[in-house]
């Protein structure tokens, strides 16, 4: 990458009026002061894992222009960017910039876009600066990515350009991305190539989501994510098992988890006690754990406590971050396995920022000795600097458990 990151992460909300024109790009962020434009083309596709092909940007602009003719036949078509740009309603401005770009010839996009981008008003017109590009690399790709490729793009800009070009012609835009240089950990145009497969046919996405490589493919998988658990558990848990790559099905696995867990806490329990990569199943279980305790608390419970001695530690703690004052007795009554310190050290954790003397009364559950000294000089050391006398009584009348340095260390009177 030789742009800087974008500062502004726009919302799904932000650029309703795009969306309402058929704007979808996906999470790509773009510098607009606040606002947010998202964008997809027809995810329908990938309900049936049949692509019969996104609507464009530019079909739905020409739509529009059909089903409006009659009505604004007498309102007159703007042809200053500026004078569109001046409008304070931002209804006002998407309408009329859209009738623009639906009359703008192919040869006058980079005038148009660069004088917009070289204005002073750039970092508060993200969202017009991203209708621009879309429309631009809908009609003309080539041109789009060309002028990009001339100057310093942003990385929104590479992964809008590419997600509107992949969103119509996914193998065409690939391949170039593919091959186009870009510096740095991820690729921002094979991005954005990605997210507009994936917008458009998920069943696809997850075909090319194999060729990419490193922190690439990792940003391809979270890209995906949002058209894919869009359709579902059933559709998702399908989506996952279709990769092929057994260390690229764990990642993705990882990755949708909390989303399956929303979707369905139930069934992603299932799902997840059927993975076969032990680590895998372990991480997938905290995730689902969480979330399902979130939702209902005591179904997460008997679900951990149903499963294997090697998944049950990593889900427990799930739930003990989601129950922090009744975690305590429900976590003793699992055992002594010592693969459940990570659980009890996150009771511990949740449970100190209400109740330090339960947290510390907590500690000598701990089955590593190291570790249970080391909470002891952690938290009994914080709890000091907020109520000393309360924990000098805690630590008085539990010195026999303590270890005797850290007795005599918070006894030895301060220097002044």
């Amino acid at each position: 990458m030789n742009a800087k990151k974008p500062q502004w992460i726009w919302s799904a909300g932000g650029l309703a009026l795009a969306l309402g024109a058929g704007v979808m790009i996906g999470r790509v962020s773009a510098p607009d002061g606040g606002d947010a434009a998202t964008a997809a083309g027809d995810s329908a596709a990938g309900r049936d894992g049949k692509s019969g092909g996104p609507v464009s940007l530019t079909e739905r602009l020409q739509q529009k222009k059909r089903a409006g003719e009659d009505r604004d036949s007498a309102k007159p078509v703007d042809r200053d960017l500026q004078s569109i740009l001046s409008a304070t309603s931002r209804l006002d401005r998407t309408q009329r910039l859209l009738a623009y770009l639906d009359r703008l010839p192919a040869d006058q996009f980079a005038g148009v876009y660069d004088e917009l981008r070289n204005s002073p008003s750039a970092n508060l017109r993200g969202s017009e600066r991203s209708l621009i590009l879309q429309a631009w690399a809908e009609r003309d790709p080539m041109g789009a990515v060309t002028f990009l490729q001339q100057g310093t793009a942003d990385d929104w800009e590479r992964e809008t350009a590419l997600s509107s070009w992949a969103a119509k012609d996914p193998q065409a835009a690939f391949a170039w991305a593919s091959t186009a240089p870009d510096e740095g950990q991820v690729n921002n145009w094979l991005l954005g190539a990605a997210r507009g497969i994936a917008a458009a046919d998920p069943l696809l996405a997850r075909d090319y989501l194999s060729q990419l490589e490193g922190r690439t493919r990792d940003q391809a998988i979270d890209a995906m994510q949002p058209y894919v658990t869009q359709f579902g558990f059933e559709y998702s848990a399908s989506w996952v098992a279709g990769l092929s790559d057994e260390g690229l099905r764990n990642q993705a696995s990882r990755e949708l988890a909390s989303d399956m867990a929303r979707l369905d806490p139930a069934q992603a329990g299932q799902w997840n006690a059927a993975i076969t990569d032990v680590n895998t199943r372990r991480d997938v279980s905290e995730t689902v754990a969480d979330r399902w305790a979130r939702q209902d608390l005591n179904a997460a419970r008997t679900w951990v406590e149903g499963l294997p001695e090697d998944t049950k530690s990593e889900a427990a703690e799930g739930v003990a971050r989601q129950d922090p004052a009744g975690a305590a007795q429900w976590l003793a009554g699992l055992g002594n396995n010592p693969d459940l310190d990570g659980a009890r050290q996150v009771y511990i954790e949740e449970s100190f920022r209400n109740s330090p003397e339960a947290s510390l009364d907590f500690v000598s559950n701990v089955s590593d000795q190291r570790r249970q000294q080391g909470y002891y000089w952690r938290y009994l050391g914080d709890w000091m600097r907020r109520d000393e006398a309360a924990a000098r009584q805690w630590m008085n009348t539990n010195s026999q458990q303590l270890p005797p340095q850290l007795i005599e260390r918070f006894n030895r009177p301060r220097q002044q």
